[in-house]
Protein backbone atom coordinates (compact mmCIF):
# COMPACT_ATOMS: atom_id res chain seq x y z
CA UNK A 1 0.00 0.00 0.00
CA UNK A 2 1.46 3.26 -1.25
CA UNK A 3 1.58 5.80 2.17
CA UNK A 4 2.26 9.38 1.19
CA UNK A 5 2.29 12.54 3.26
CA UNK A 6 -0.84 14.80 2.74
CA UNK A 7 0.28 17.17 0.05
CA UNK A 8 3.28 15.58 -0.64
CA UNK A 9 2.71 14.39 -3.79
CA UNK A 10 0.98 17.58 -5.07
CA UNK A 11 3.63 19.42 -3.86
CA UNK A 12 6.23 17.47 -6.14
CA UNK A 13 4.18 17.67 -9.13
CA UNK A 14 3.52 21.71 -8.63
CA UNK A 15 6.20 22.40 -11.45
CA UNK A 16 4.56 19.62 -14.10
CA UNK A 17 1.14 20.59 -13.07
CA UNK A 18 1.28 24.09 -13.84
CA UNK A 19 2.93 23.33 -17.09
CA UNK A 20 -0.32 21.95 -18.34
CA UNK A 21 -2.33 24.21 -20.65
CA UNK A 22 -6.06 23.93 -21.25
CA UNK A 23 -5.76 26.30 -24.94
CA UNK A 24 -2.93 24.23 -26.02
CA UNK A 25 -5.43 21.21 -25.74
CA UNK A 26 -7.87 22.72 -27.39
CA UNK A 27 -5.64 24.12 -30.17
CA UNK A 28 -4.22 20.83 -30.87
CA UNK A 29 -7.58 18.96 -30.66
CA UNK A 30 -9.01 21.39 -33.35
CA UNK A 31 -5.70 20.72 -35.48
CA UNK A 32 -5.68 17.13 -35.59
CA UNK A 33 -9.24 16.73 -36.03
CA UNK A 34 -9.51 19.55 -38.77
CA UNK A 35 -10.83 18.20 -42.12
CA UNK A 36 -7.84 18.95 -43.89
CA UNK A 37 -6.52 15.56 -42.08
CA UNK A 38 -9.69 13.67 -43.63
CA UNK A 39 -9.91 11.70 -40.53
CA UNK A 40 -6.49 10.29 -40.17
CA UNK A 41 -7.18 7.08 -41.40
CA UNK A 42 -4.24 4.42 -40.51
CA UNK A 43 -1.56 4.37 -43.18
CA UNK A 44 -2.87 7.71 -45.30
CA UNK A 45 -1.10 10.71 -46.18
CA UNK A 46 -3.60 12.60 -43.68
CA UNK A 47 -2.38 10.01 -41.00
CA UNK A 48 1.39 10.54 -41.81
CA UNK A 49 0.93 14.42 -41.73
CA UNK A 50 -0.74 13.71 -38.21
CA UNK A 51 2.96 11.61 -37.41
CA UNK A 52 4.97 14.35 -38.34
CA UNK A 53 2.64 16.99 -36.17
CA UNK A 54 2.98 14.76 -33.38
CA UNK A 55 6.74 13.74 -33.69
CA UNK A 56 7.78 17.91 -34.07
CA UNK A 57 5.70 18.80 -31.28
CA UNK A 58 7.45 15.76 -29.18
CA UNK A 59 10.72 17.42 -30.35
CA UNK A 60 9.74 21.03 -29.32
CA UNK A 61 9.29 19.66 -25.30
CA UNK A 62 12.62 18.27 -25.36
CA UNK A 63 11.83 14.42 -26.10
CA UNK A 64 14.17 12.09 -27.81
CA UNK A 65 13.57 10.17 -30.45
CA UNK A 66 12.36 6.66 -29.46
CA UNK A 67 11.09 4.66 -32.59
CA UNK A 68 12.96 2.90 -34.61
CA UNK A 69 14.02 5.96 -37.06
CA UNK A 70 13.58 8.67 -35.33
CA UNK A 71 10.53 9.18 -33.65
CA UNK A 72 8.67 7.12 -35.86
CA UNK A 73 8.06 3.05 -35.67
CA UNK A 74 6.59 1.77 -39.04
CA UNK A 75 3.83 -0.62 -38.53
CA UNK A 76 3.34 -3.18 -41.03
CA UNK A 77 -0.03 -3.87 -42.11
CA UNK A 78 -2.38 -5.66 -44.42
CA UNK A 79 -5.86 -4.49 -45.63
CA UNK A 80 -8.48 -6.85 -46.69
CA UNK A 81 -11.62 -5.85 -48.47
CA UNK A 82 -13.90 -8.58 -48.47
CA UNK A 83 -17.53 -9.96 -49.62
CA UNK A 84 -19.26 -12.72 -48.70
CA UNK A 85 -22.39 -14.89 -48.52
CA UNK A 86 -23.64 -17.31 -45.31
CA UNK A 87 -25.76 -20.20 -46.54
CA UNK A 88 -27.63 -21.68 -43.91
CA UNK A 89 -29.72 -25.17 -45.31
CA UNK A 90 -29.39 -23.81 -48.48
CA UNK A 91 -31.08 -20.24 -47.99
CA UNK A 92 -29.04 -17.07 -48.13
CA UNK A 93 -28.59 -15.37 -44.65
CA UNK A 94 -29.63 -11.68 -45.37
CA UNK A 95 -27.82 -8.89 -43.52
CA UNK A 96 -24.10 -10.21 -42.66
CA UNK A 97 -21.02 -8.34 -42.96
CA UNK A 98 -17.89 -10.62 -43.68
CA UNK A 99 -14.60 -9.68 -42.32
CA UNK A 100 -11.90 -10.34 -44.93
CA UNK A 101 -8.11 -12.31 -43.10
CA UNK A 102 -5.65 -11.19 -46.03
CA UNK A 103 -5.74 -14.81 -46.91
CA UNK A 104 -6.81 -16.74 -50.47
CA UNK A 105 -8.65 -14.35 -52.51
CA UNK A 106 -11.91 -16.61 -53.07
CA UNK A 107 -12.70 -20.08 -50.69
CA UNK A 108 -15.24 -21.66 -49.32
CA UNK A 109 -15.77 -23.20 -45.80
CA UNK A 110 -18.57 -25.33 -44.89
CA UNK A 111 -19.62 -27.21 -41.38
CA UNK A 112 -22.22 -27.76 -38.94
CA UNK A 113 -23.52 -24.52 -37.09
CA UNK A 114 -22.84 -25.23 -33.08
CA UNK A 115 -23.79 -22.53 -30.87
CA UNK A 116 -20.57 -21.55 -28.62
CA UNK A 117 -22.17 -19.45 -26.48
CA UNK A 118 -19.80 -16.35 -25.54
CA UNK A 119 -17.04 -18.12 -26.61
CA UNK A 120 -15.33 -18.62 -23.00
CA UNK A 121 -12.97 -21.31 -22.30
CA UNK A 122 -15.61 -23.35 -20.15
CA UNK A 123 -18.25 -23.45 -22.22
CA UNK A 124 -17.26 -24.46 -25.66
CA UNK A 125 -18.91 -27.88 -27.49
CA UNK A 126 -17.27 -30.29 -29.78
CA UNK A 127 -16.34 -27.36 -32.47
CA UNK A 128 -14.00 -29.73 -34.38
CA UNK A 129 -14.90 -28.83 -38.48
CA UNK A 130 -17.88 -26.76 -37.34
CA UNK A 131 -18.60 -23.04 -37.48
CA UNK A 132 -19.10 -21.64 -34.40
CA UNK A 133 -22.38 -19.51 -33.74
CA UNK A 134 -20.65 -17.44 -30.83
CA UNK A 135 -22.79 -14.10 -28.73
CA UNK A 136 -20.94 -10.85 -28.87
CA UNK A 137 -19.26 -9.41 -25.53
CA UNK A 138 -19.15 -11.42 -22.21
CA UNK A 139 -21.67 -12.58 -19.74
CA UNK A 140 -23.17 -9.53 -17.68
CA UNK A 141 -22.20 -11.49 -14.24
CA UNK A 142 -18.46 -10.74 -14.40
CA UNK A 143 -16.91 -7.52 -13.10
CA UNK A 144 -16.39 -4.71 -15.53
CA UNK A 145 -12.91 -5.62 -16.44
CA UNK A 146 -12.71 -8.87 -16.33
CA UNK A 147 -15.92 -8.49 -18.59
CA UNK A 148 -13.89 -6.49 -20.58
CA UNK A 149 -11.77 -9.08 -20.90
CA UNK A 150 -13.60 -11.79 -21.70
CA UNK A 151 -15.76 -9.84 -24.74
CA UNK A 152 -12.29 -9.60 -26.83
CA UNK A 153 -12.83 -11.32 -30.18
CA UNK A 154 -9.30 -12.21 -31.01
CA UNK A 155 -9.49 -14.08 -27.56
CA UNK A 156 -12.37 -15.63 -28.46
CA UNK A 157 -11.05 -16.73 -32.06
CA UNK A 158 -7.88 -18.25 -30.41
CA UNK A 159 -10.01 -20.53 -28.46
CA UNK A 160 -12.41 -21.56 -31.20
CA UNK A 161 -9.32 -22.23 -33.57
CA UNK A 162 -7.70 -24.37 -31.01
CA UNK A 163 -11.26 -26.36 -30.24
CA UNK A 164 -11.64 -27.11 -34.17
CA UNK A 165 -13.52 -24.82 -35.56
CA UNK A 166 -13.24 -23.85 -39.40
CA UNK A 167 -15.23 -20.19 -38.75
CA UNK A 168 -16.73 -18.12 -36.40
CA UNK A 169 -20.65 -16.41 -36.52
CA UNK A 170 -20.76 -13.54 -34.10
CA UNK A 171 -23.99 -13.28 -33.01
CA UNK A 172 -25.37 -9.84 -32.02
CA UNK A 173 -27.03 -9.20 -28.83
CA UNK A 174 -29.95 -6.43 -27.96
CA UNK A 175 -27.20 -5.02 -25.38
CA UNK A 176 -24.84 -4.64 -28.44
CA UNK A 177 -27.42 -3.10 -30.54
CA UNK A 178 -28.26 -0.86 -28.19
CA UNK A 179 -24.33 0.52 -27.54
CA UNK A 180 -23.28 -0.34 -31.16
CA UNK A 181 -26.46 -0.46 -33.77
CA UNK A 182 -25.94 -2.38 -36.79
CA UNK A 183 -25.53 0.96 -39.35
CA UNK A 184 -22.75 1.76 -37.21
CA UNK A 185 -20.78 -1.73 -37.61
CA UNK A 186 -21.66 -0.94 -41.66
CA UNK A 187 -20.22 1.88 -41.19
CA UNK A 188 -16.71 0.78 -39.84
CA UNK A 189 -16.32 -1.94 -42.59
CA UNK A 190 -16.43 0.78 -45.23
CA UNK A 191 -12.83 0.90 -45.40
CA UNK A 192 -12.13 -2.82 -45.14
CA UNK A 193 -10.40 -4.70 -41.99
CA UNK A 194 -6.87 -4.48 -41.35
CA UNK A 195 -4.21 -6.39 -39.68
CA UNK A 196 -0.84 -6.31 -38.22
CA UNK A 197 1.18 -8.25 -41.43
CA UNK A 198 2.80 -10.83 -38.26
CA UNK A 199 -0.59 -11.33 -36.69
CA UNK A 200 -3.10 -12.09 -39.23
CA UNK A 201 -6.87 -13.97 -37.62
CA UNK A 202 -7.13 -17.43 -37.60
CA UNK A 203 -10.52 -17.77 -39.03
CA UNK A 204 -13.13 -16.15 -40.78
CA UNK A 205 -15.82 -14.23 -39.53
CA UNK A 206 -19.27 -13.53 -40.38
CA UNK A 207 -20.99 -10.12 -38.02
CA UNK A 208 -25.14 -10.97 -37.98
CA UNK A 209 -27.61 -7.77 -36.87
CA UNK A 210 -30.11 -8.45 -34.76
CA UNK A 211 -33.16 -10.26 -36.22
CA UNK A 212 -30.71 -12.73 -38.26
CA UNK A 213 -29.21 -13.54 -34.68
CA UNK A 214 -31.99 -14.52 -33.42
CA UNK A 215 -33.10 -16.73 -35.68
CA UNK A 216 -29.84 -18.26 -36.20
CA UNK A 217 -29.34 -18.90 -32.89
CA UNK A 218 -32.50 -21.79 -33.04
CA UNK A 219 -30.56 -23.96 -35.55
CA UNK A 220 -27.40 -25.38 -34.01
CA UNK A 221 -27.11 -28.51 -35.87
CA UNK A 222 -27.74 -26.95 -39.73
CA UNK A 223 -25.18 -27.06 -42.53
CA UNK A 224 -23.58 -23.86 -43.21
CA UNK A 225 -21.52 -22.46 -46.07
CA UNK A 226 -19.69 -19.42 -45.82
CA UNK A 227 -18.13 -17.66 -48.94
CA UNK A 228 -15.53 -15.11 -49.10
CA UNK A 229 -13.97 -13.39 -51.52
CA UNK A 230 -11.75 -10.45 -50.83
CA UNK A 231 -8.71 -7.94 -52.28
CA UNK A 232 -5.97 -7.41 -49.91
CA UNK A 233 -3.02 -5.03 -50.06
CA UNK A 234 0.15 -4.47 -47.45
CA UNK A 235 0.83 -1.06 -46.43
CA UNK A 236 2.71 0.99 -43.69
CA UNK A 237 1.70 3.66 -40.74
CA UNK A 238 3.64 5.16 -37.90
CA UNK A 239 3.69 5.27 -34.36
CA UNK A 240 5.23 7.94 -33.41
CA UNK A 241 7.66 7.74 -29.85
CA UNK A 242 9.26 9.95 -27.52
CA UNK A 243 11.18 9.10 -24.66
CA UNK A 244 12.13 11.85 -21.07
CA UNK A 245 15.23 9.66 -19.31
CA UNK A 246 15.44 9.57 -16.03
CA UNK A 247 17.75 8.56 -13.90
CA UNK A 248 16.81 4.94 -13.98
CA UNK A 249 15.76 3.06 -17.67
CA UNK A 250 12.24 1.75 -16.08
CA UNK A 251 9.92 3.21 -17.90
CA UNK A 252 6.79 4.48 -16.93
CA UNK A 253 4.38 4.54 -20.53
CA UNK A 254 1.90 7.02 -21.42
CA UNK A 255 0.01 6.25 -24.79
CA UNK A 256 -3.01 8.14 -26.84
CA UNK A 257 -3.57 6.74 -30.42
CA UNK A 258 -3.51 8.73 -32.80
CA UNK A 259 -5.60 7.30 -35.93
CA UNK A 260 -9.33 7.33 -36.31
CA UNK A 261 -11.90 6.27 -38.72
CA UNK A 262 -10.77 8.78 -42.10
CA UNK A 263 -13.20 8.90 -44.83
CA UNK A 264 -16.15 7.09 -43.15
CA UNK A 265 -19.43 8.45 -45.01
CA UNK A 266 -18.22 8.45 -48.67
CA UNK A 267 -20.87 10.37 -51.24
CA UNK A 268 -22.56 12.39 -48.29
CA UNK A 269 -22.35 15.86 -47.59
CA UNK A 270 -20.08 15.26 -44.67
CA UNK A 271 -17.95 12.12 -45.60
CA UNK A 272 -15.10 12.70 -43.02
CA UNK A 273 -14.86 10.89 -39.23
CA UNK A 274 -12.55 13.73 -37.70
CA UNK A 275 -11.81 11.47 -34.25
CA UNK A 276 -11.87 15.29 -31.75
CA UNK A 277 -13.07 13.42 -28.83
CA UNK A 278 -11.60 9.81 -30.30
CA UNK A 279 -8.95 10.43 -30.00
CA UNK A 280 -7.43 13.88 -30.48
CA UNK A 281 -7.85 14.85 -27.12
CA UNK A 282 -5.92 12.05 -25.96
CA UNK A 283 -3.46 12.66 -27.98
CA UNK A 284 -3.62 16.59 -26.57
CA UNK A 285 -3.10 15.60 -23.56
CA UNK A 286 -0.52 13.35 -23.59
CA UNK A 287 1.72 16.10 -25.11
CA UNK A 288 0.18 18.52 -22.25
CA UNK A 289 1.61 15.51 -19.90
CA UNK A 290 5.16 15.69 -21.45
CA UNK A 291 5.01 19.09 -21.09
CA UNK A 292 4.75 18.74 -17.19
CA UNK A 293 7.36 16.13 -17.03
CA UNK A 294 9.63 18.27 -18.73
CA UNK A 295 9.39 20.90 -16.47
CA UNK A 296 10.08 18.66 -13.36
CA UNK A 297 13.98 19.26 -11.91
CA UNK A 298 14.30 15.79 -11.79
CA UNK A 299 13.00 12.03 -12.97
CA UNK A 300 14.03 9.09 -10.98
CA UNK A 301 12.69 7.17 -13.74
CA UNK A 302 12.51 7.76 -17.59
CA UNK A 303 8.97 8.18 -19.49
CA UNK A 304 7.84 6.86 -23.00
CA UNK A 305 5.04 8.15 -24.75
CA UNK A 306 3.74 6.74 -27.45
CA UNK A 307 0.92 8.20 -30.01
CA UNK A 308 0.12 4.66 -32.09
CA UNK A 309 -1.62 3.77 -35.06
CA UNK A 310 -4.76 1.19 -35.98
CA UNK A 311 -6.76 1.85 -33.10
CA UNK A 312 -9.45 1.95 -34.44
CA UNK A 313 -8.63 -0.69 -37.08
CA UNK A 314 -8.53 -3.25 -34.36
CA UNK A 315 -5.82 -2.07 -31.49
CA UNK A 316 -3.04 -2.64 -34.16
CA UNK A 317 -0.10 0.00 -33.37
CA UNK A 318 -0.17 -1.22 -29.58
CA UNK A 319 -0.09 -4.85 -30.76
CA UNK A 320 2.73 -4.11 -33.05
CA UNK A 321 4.95 -2.20 -30.38
CA UNK A 322 4.68 -4.71 -27.53
CA UNK A 323 5.89 -7.47 -30.51
CA UNK A 324 8.45 -4.94 -31.28
CA UNK A 325 9.11 -2.51 -28.40
CA UNK A 326 11.64 0.16 -29.05
CA UNK A 327 12.27 -0.29 -24.65
CA UNK A 328 13.36 -3.08 -23.27
CA UNK A 329 9.68 -5.18 -22.06
CA UNK A 330 10.90 -5.67 -18.66
CA UNK A 331 12.03 -2.09 -18.25
CA UNK A 332 8.47 -1.29 -18.86
CA UNK A 333 6.78 -0.81 -15.35
CA UNK A 334 2.97 0.36 -15.97
CA UNK A 335 1.02 1.89 -18.93
CA UNK A 336 -1.26 5.13 -18.57
CA UNK A 337 -3.15 5.08 -21.79
CA UNK A 338 -5.91 7.77 -22.55
CA UNK A 339 -9.05 7.55 -25.04
CA UNK A 340 -12.15 8.51 -25.34
CA UNK A 341 -11.50 12.09 -23.38
CA UNK A 342 -14.95 13.77 -23.16
CA UNK A 343 -13.66 17.49 -22.60
CA UNK A 344 -17.92 18.68 -21.37
CA UNK A 345 -17.88 19.01 -18.02
CA UNK A 346 -15.69 19.69 -14.87
CA UNK A 347 -13.59 16.20 -13.81
CA UNK A 348 -14.97 15.31 -10.22
CA UNK A 349 -14.36 11.48 -10.30
CA UNK A 350 -12.35 8.74 -12.09
CA UNK A 351 -12.53 5.02 -12.54
CA UNK A 352 -10.06 3.08 -12.66
CA UNK A 353 -10.87 1.06 -15.62
CA UNK A 354 -7.74 -1.65 -15.20
CA UNK A 355 -5.87 0.06 -12.24
CA UNK A 356 -8.03 -2.14 -10.11
CA UNK A 357 -6.18 -5.04 -11.19
CA UNK A 358 -2.68 -4.03 -10.30
CA UNK A 359 -1.28 -2.18 -7.48
CA UNK A 360 -1.28 0.84 -9.84
CA UNK A 361 -4.71 1.62 -8.20
CA UNK A 362 -2.67 2.83 -5.41
CA UNK A 363 -0.67 5.10 -6.97
CA UNK A 364 -4.08 6.56 -8.91
CA UNK A 365 -5.68 6.87 -5.54
CA UNK A 366 -3.05 8.78 -3.99
CA UNK A 367 -3.20 11.38 -6.58
CA UNK A 368 -7.35 11.44 -6.67
CA UNK A 369 -6.71 12.35 -3.10
CA UNK A 370 -4.69 14.94 -3.23
CA UNK A 371 -6.46 16.12 -6.65
CA UNK A 372 -9.69 15.39 -4.26
CA UNK A 373 -11.31 13.37 -7.43
CA UNK A 374 -14.06 10.44 -5.86
CA UNK A 375 -12.84 6.98 -7.50
CA UNK A 376 -16.30 5.65 -8.62
CA UNK A 377 -17.34 2.38 -10.07
CA UNK A 378 -17.50 2.42 -13.90
CA UNK A 379 -20.95 3.76 -14.49
CA UNK A 380 -20.99 1.91 -18.01
CA UNK A 381 -19.77 -1.34 -17.22
CA UNK A 382 -21.28 -2.89 -20.47
CA UNK A 383 -19.14 -0.58 -22.89
CA UNK A 384 -16.54 -3.12 -22.21
CA UNK A 385 -13.83 -0.45 -22.28
CA UNK A 386 -10.80 -2.03 -20.87
CA UNK A 387 -10.87 -4.63 -23.86
CA UNK A 388 -11.45 -2.21 -26.44
CA UNK A 389 -7.93 0.16 -26.63
CA UNK A 390 -4.61 -0.10 -26.23
CA UNK A 391 -3.73 -0.47 -22.47
CA UNK A 392 -4.91 -4.20 -23.10
CA UNK A 393 -2.30 -4.98 -25.62
CA UNK A 394 0.36 -3.91 -22.58
CA UNK A 395 -1.45 -5.41 -19.91
CA UNK A 396 -1.32 -9.09 -22.55
CA UNK A 397 2.85 -8.57 -22.06
CA UNK A 398 2.62 -8.38 -18.08
CA UNK A 399 2.95 -4.75 -17.68
CA UNK A 400 0.14 -3.27 -14.91
CA UNK A 401 -2.05 -0.85 -17.86
CA UNK A 402 -5.14 1.06 -16.92
CA UNK A 403 -7.42 3.71 -19.43
CA UNK A 404 -8.25 6.34 -16.65
CA UNK A 405 -11.54 7.83 -17.47
CA UNK A 406 -13.45 10.87 -15.94
CA UNK A 407 -17.16 8.95 -14.81
CA UNK A 408 -20.30 11.46 -15.21
CA UNK A 409 -19.20 13.51 -12.19
CA UNK A 410 -23.18 14.03 -11.84
CA UNK A 411 -26.49 13.86 -14.52
CA UNK A 412 -24.61 16.76 -16.47
CA UNK A 413 -21.77 14.56 -17.43
CA UNK A 414 -23.85 11.31 -18.07
CA UNK A 415 -26.36 13.40 -20.52
CA UNK A 416 -23.13 14.72 -22.41
CA UNK A 417 -21.91 11.33 -21.88
CA UNK A 418 -25.17 10.08 -24.26
CA UNK A 419 -25.35 13.05 -26.80
CA UNK A 420 -21.67 11.83 -27.83
CA UNK A 421 -22.40 8.48 -27.90
CA UNK A 422 -25.67 8.93 -29.48
CA UNK A 423 -25.16 11.72 -32.22
CA UNK A 424 -20.61 11.60 -32.45
CA UNK A 425 -19.02 8.79 -31.70
CA UNK A 426 -17.22 7.15 -35.02
CA UNK A 427 -19.88 9.65 -36.51
CA UNK A 428 -18.62 12.80 -38.90
CA UNK A 429 -19.90 15.47 -35.98
CA UNK A 430 -17.03 14.47 -33.46
CA UNK A 431 -15.56 17.50 -34.72
CA UNK A 432 -13.61 20.23 -32.57
CA UNK A 433 -16.33 22.67 -30.67
CA UNK A 434 -15.70 26.01 -29.01
CA UNK A 435 -18.67 25.17 -26.16
CA UNK A 436 -15.90 22.09 -24.59
CA UNK A 437 -14.61 22.80 -21.53
CA UNK A 438 -11.02 22.81 -22.26
CA UNK A 439 -9.97 23.24 -18.56
CA UNK A 440 -11.72 20.26 -17.98
CA UNK A 441 -9.50 18.67 -20.31
CA UNK A 442 -6.33 20.12 -18.85
CA UNK A 443 -7.96 18.60 -15.22
CA UNK A 444 -7.66 15.18 -16.59
CA UNK A 445 -4.32 15.80 -17.97
CA UNK A 446 -3.44 16.83 -14.89
CA UNK A 447 -4.58 13.96 -13.00
CA UNK A 448 -2.76 11.44 -15.66
CA UNK A 449 0.35 13.57 -14.33
CA UNK A 450 -0.23 12.86 -11.40
CA UNK A 451 -0.41 9.40 -11.25
CA UNK A 452 3.00 9.61 -13.67
CA UNK A 453 4.50 11.78 -10.92
CA UNK A 454 3.78 8.74 -8.17
CA UNK A 455 5.00 6.75 -10.08
CA UNK A 456 8.47 8.31 -10.39
CA UNK A 457 10.02 7.56 -7.39
CA UNK A 458 6.89 5.20 -5.61
CA UNK A 459 7.09 1.20 -5.50
CA UNK A 460 6.93 -0.01 -9.21
CA UNK A 461 3.38 -1.64 -9.34
CA UNK A 462 2.54 -5.65 -9.41
CA UNK A 463 -0.58 -7.18 -10.40
CA UNK A 464 -2.99 -8.44 -7.78
CA UNK A 465 -3.61 -12.14 -7.11
CA UNK A 466 -6.48 -11.75 -8.53
CA UNK A 467 -5.50 -10.32 -12.00
CA UNK A 468 -5.92 -12.27 -14.89
CA UNK A 469 -2.62 -11.19 -16.34
CA UNK A 470 -0.67 -12.16 -13.41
Amino acid sequence: MLVLVAGALLDRGRPALDAVRPESISATVRFLSDDLLEGRGTGTRAHAIAEKYVATRMQALGLRPAGEAGYLQQVKLCETRAQGQLIVDGAEVKDVLVAGDCGAPDRTVEGELAFAGYGQAGELPELRGKIAMVLAGAPASLPSTQRALASSNEDKLKRLRAAGAVAEVVLTTPELEARRPWALLQRNFVNGQAYDADDLPPLPVAYLDLGESDRLRQRPGSRARLHLTQTSRSFESGNVIGLLPGDSPETIVYSAHLDHLGICAPGTRDPICNGAIDNATGIAEVLEIARGFAALPKRERSVLFIAVTGEERGLLGSAWFVRHPTVKRERMIANLNLDQLLPAYPVGELVLRGAELSTLEDHVRAAAAELELAIVPDPVPEQNFFARSDQLNFARIGVPSACLWQGFSGPRGEAAFKDFRSNRYHQPGDEWLPAYDWEAAAQMARAELLVGISLLSGPRPRWKPQSPFR
